[in-house]
């Protein structure tokens, strides 16, 4: 799909990865009738998974042309991580890594094992995983994903990369944001950078923490059951239970 600039859209190619299941974007309220009719028509979309709290969904809307469209609409907010972390004018590389384990260890609680039993009846047909901008939220959860069907880093790395310039292109529809915390348009563009370098960091500092992104996931508490499902359900190959492209013994488990 040629999605409208600021949408952020885009089907995630990595190795290992299941092709044609997972759709990732931002900003669902400006995916237009046209689109969302290509979506369903033309990749089959069948749900989309918003990550928004209550608060931006009530500001900025449902996604109506989805709805529309007959598209499930699945609310898995993940909120109530800290913000403090990117609270400088031009947050650094070490500042957005912070952010991202927020995102992942200090989500309200439940979060995440509700996400993934979300997933885990939905993942079986193509899904659009979405929150505000496609960057932070989704860019964790779908790093997440592609981490357990064993797609590198690198890959993963540059598909969080890879929306930088819709992102960029997105800022003016935004204009209330940098303006209500007293920034410059130029400061708040520093904010939306997306740097392969942030989330290589962040996937190392997962594994040395944790293993893994699986042993992450289930000290939060989601059930290894469904872990197991979604990532059997999103894997391009091999036996139930191992990542497609890990070698034997590369992970004991996850």
């Amino acid at each position: 799909m040629s999605a409208a600039p600021g949408i952020n859209y885009r089907m995630p190619a990595a190795s290992g990865l299941r092709p044609g299941i997972l759709h990732r974007s931002g900003d669902l309220t400006a995916i237009t009738a046209a689109e969302a009719e290509v979506l369903v028509a033309r990749a089959g979309l069948v749900s989309v998974l918003d990550l928004r709290s209550d608060p931006e969904v009530e500001r900025y809307g449902p996604p109506r042309a989805l709805l529309a469209q007959g598209v499930d609409w699945l609310r898995v907010p993940l909120t109530g991580y800290p913000r403090d972390t990117i609270a400088a004018r031009r947050p650094g590389v070490a500042d957005r890594t912070r952010y991202l384990h927020g995102v992942l260890t200090d989500a309200v609680p439940g979060s995440w094992p509700h996400l993934f039993r979300t997933l885990a009846g939905a993942a079986d047909r193509p899904f659009l995983l979405s929150c505000h901008f496609g960057k932070d939220r989704t860019g964790v959860v779908v790093a997440a994903l592609l981490a357990l069907v064993g797609a590198p880093p690198v890959e993963i790395a540059a598909d969080y990369a890879a929306g930088m310039a819709d992102l960029v292109a997105k800022a003016d529809r935004f204009r209330d944001k940098w303006e209500r915390r007293g920034h410059t348009r130029e400061e708040y563009l520093s904010r939306l950078c997306t740097s392969p370098v942030t989330m290589e960091r962040w996937l190392a500092e997962v594994r040395g923490r944790y293993g893994g992104i699986g042993w992450a996931l289930e000290s939060l508490d989601v059930a290894p059951d469904d872990i197991t499902r979604v990532r059997d359900l999103l894997s391009a190959a091999g036996p139930p239970g191992r990542p497609a492209g890990v070698a034997d013994g590369a992970e004991a488990r996850w």
